[in-house]
């Protein structure tokens, strides 16, 4: 069987360990011998490497690192597996002992993925049948002082694997693959996915009742290497159950003796959830020692048919092995008086500031970092948002003047060629987005390549919370002034009536009060109105206008291109409307009898909202206009 179990994509953890665990680490590896700087076994690595799968120190074991409590439970529990984890379960699951697959024909490890083939089959023989298999990924941190200073040697990437097997009746031949490229099964027996060259093979063998065992390590390099597509960059060989290189860079371990399995497992004769001897087999490599920097997204385990590259690969377990990993963080950032966020109280739109960072939390390199606002759109006012400035990142590109434009939501632009691991490496674009909400919420993804030459498969993508996107949520005035002048009344300094001067510059007549012949000499009762915006902020949409004496004045208000009666902010064109009317009363005010006395009052306002906040306003003012403008000093 060989099925491909679905990770998830947290971030890998650093560990740094204490001397004490150290000392227990070399009492559980007695048959070890310490070569100078040790890479697999020396603090601050983080695993025992002993032959078992059970923790018996300050170490990670297989069960700690599965979560699996001891003692163990009957029937045993299930692994659970995290990032920087794979724990795949290969065992038969088809009548008469089949797998799901198992290889077909005469693949072999120096062939290209591609020509790879599996079928449902039963292993054989039964000692190269997959039962279990995993990995555990760690960030080791050389220094052993836990910190990040500059100057700092850099975390190691070290690997922890194994596998266990159903019968132990003859030699043990493995492989172990660590691909960059994501590698799953195909239809119709493919596989999908090929090999990029930096891919880590490791084979391992255990002979003659481990009389003689070996660890060869190889490098996929596609051509041109000590065996064709295949570089080798070490070989060990030891009498033995343990085999190590000289530089400790990779060591493998079989169990020697009976040792209990923390996860279900059957052996072909034996005792359930025991590992007979020589079933058990567990490595660690150091892959920055050996290789540098580099980043996996799959792990596979194989059996052979002997110790030799070319060799007929009989079962395989096939995971996820997600080592690349990205993060994604978005923030509004609000700069209060004289920076963002801004409003256009004319287009009705906000410019917000954003600041993105982007972090690689991942072991190795990644390539073609590109981002993508989700939040763009069309609409009236459309929501654009553009990049205005990247810092950090390898190869990233020139920002022209007015910034790089997001064309949709479903675009992604290139920020950086590479980006490293690292929180130190972290990279910060600035987006600056025009939209008509208030607040923006915006949000962003990101994607990049494990590979300069993979496809785009580390993702993340973050979304502000609306508490997030409230920090640049803006506090808008609304406001409506009502003035109202009798028609032969110029007004005071500073409250000027623009409709008796422009009369007057006319040549027109101002009048307030006039006996009209044409109604038999009634009088007429003739105003000037004017509504103001007193905000800045934005326009205000006049909902109410209107008159006691003269009625409905709202149809005064012309129309705007969003069909609302609106009047501009403060300060522009529009801010304003003056109407001008002459009605006839029906008696002074106070029924006034005395024509030196009368006068006539009438009341004009208004109502209102904000177009972007739609806070409300009212006005209201009332002219009181004589009959006879100089009495009572009339003669």
């Amino acid at each position: 069987m060989a099925t491909r179990k679905q990770g998830s994509r947290r971030a890998p953890w650093a560990t740094c360990l204490m001397a004490a665990a150290v000392t227990a680490l070399a009492a559980s590896t007695a048959l070890l011998t310490a070569p100078p700087a040790l890479a697999v076994h020396d603090a601050p690595t983080p695993f025992e490497l002993d032959g078992n799968a059970t923790d018996t120190s300050a170490l990670d074991d297989w069960d700690s690192v599965f979560g699996l409590s001891t003692p163990y439970p009957t029937p045993r529990g299930i692994p659970s597996a995290g990032a920087g984890e794979t724990f795949v379960a290969d065992g038969p699951n088809l009548a008469g002992g089949k797998e799901t697959s198992a290889w077909e024909g005469s693949n072999k490890d120096i062939d290209l993925i591609s020509t790879w083939e599996h079928k449902p089959a039963k292993v054989v023989p039964d000692k190269d049948n997959i039962t279990n298999a995993y990995a555990k990924a760690y960030s080791v941190d050389h220094d052993g002082d836990g910190s990040d200073d500059p100057g700092d040697t850099p975390n190691h990437l070290v690997i922890y694997f194994g596998a266990d097997r159903f019968a132990n009746n003859g030699d043990a031949a493995l492989g172990f693959w660590f691909f960059r490229n994501d590698v799953g099964l195909g239809p119709n027996g493919t596989f999908t996915g090929e090999h990029a060259v930096g891919d880590i093979l490791v084979q391992v063998d255990f002979v003659s009742g481990g009389r003689s065992s070996e660890v060869q390590i190889f490098q996929w390099v596609g051509s041109g290497g000590s065996h064709g597509a295949l570089d080798e960059l070490e070989f060990a060989a030891s009498n033995g159950f343990v085999v190590c290189t000289p530089d400790d860079a990779a060591c493998a371990v079989t169990n020697n003796a009976a040792a209990n399995s923390p996860w279900a497992y059957t052996p072909k004769s034996g005792s359930a959830n025991v590992f007979p001897a020589e079933s058990f087999f567990e490595a660690g490599i150091d892959i920055t020692a050996l290789v540098g920097e580099v980043c996996f997204s799959s792990f596979m385990a194989e059996t052979r048919s002997s110790h030799s590259e070319t060799a007929e690969l009989k079962d395989f377990a096939l995971g996820d092995f997600d080592l690349c990993s990205v993060n994604v963080e978005k923030v509004c950032v609000n700069e209060g008086a004289g920076g963002f966020p801004q409003v256009d109280p004319l287009n009705e739109t906000f410019s917000t500031k954003h600041t993105v960072t982007i972090q690689n939390t991942g072991f190795g390199a990644i390539y073609d970092v590109e981002l993508r606002d989700d939040s763009v759109a069309g609409g009236n006012p459309p929501k654009v948002c553009a990049i205005s400035a990247i810092s950090g990142g390898v190869g990233t590109p020139t920002i022209p003047s007015g910034g790089i434009l997001f064309p949709d939501n479903s675009t992604f632009i290139e920020v950086a060629n590479r980006l490293d691991p690292g929180a130190g490496n972290a990279m910060t674009v600035t987006l600056i987005c025009s939209t008509g909400d208030n607040p923006f919420r915006n949000g962003v993804s990101v994607r990049s390549k494990p590979t300069p030459t993979s496809t785009a498969s580390v993702t993340d993508s973050d979304l502000e919370t609306q508490a997030e996107a409230d920090v640049c949520a803006l506090t808008l005035s609304a406001g409506l002034r009502m003035q109202k002048w009798c028609q032969g009344d110029p007004g005071a300094s500073g409250d000027e009536n623009p409709a008796y001067a422009a009369r007057a510059q006319a040549g027109q007549p101002n009048r307030s009060v006039f006996l009209n012949p044409s109604t038999g000499y009634k009088p007429e009762v003739c105003v000037d109105i004017r509504l103001s915006n007193t905000t800045a902020d934005q326009r205000m949409e006049i909902l109410g206008f209107g008159d006691t004496d003269l009625g409905s004045l709202l149809t005064q208000i012309p129309l705007d291109g969003k069909g609302r009666r609106t009047l501009a902010p403060m300060g522009t064109t529009g801010d304003s409307i003056i109407v001008s009317g002459c009605y006839s009363p029906t008696a002074p005010d106070g029924n006034q009898t005395d024509p030196g006395l009368a006068t006539y009052s009438d009341t004009a306002s208004a109502n209102g909202r904000g177009v972007i906040v739609p806070t409300t306003a009212e006005a209201s003012d009332t002219a009181t206009c004589k009959l006879c403008p100089t009495c009572p000093e009339c003669e």
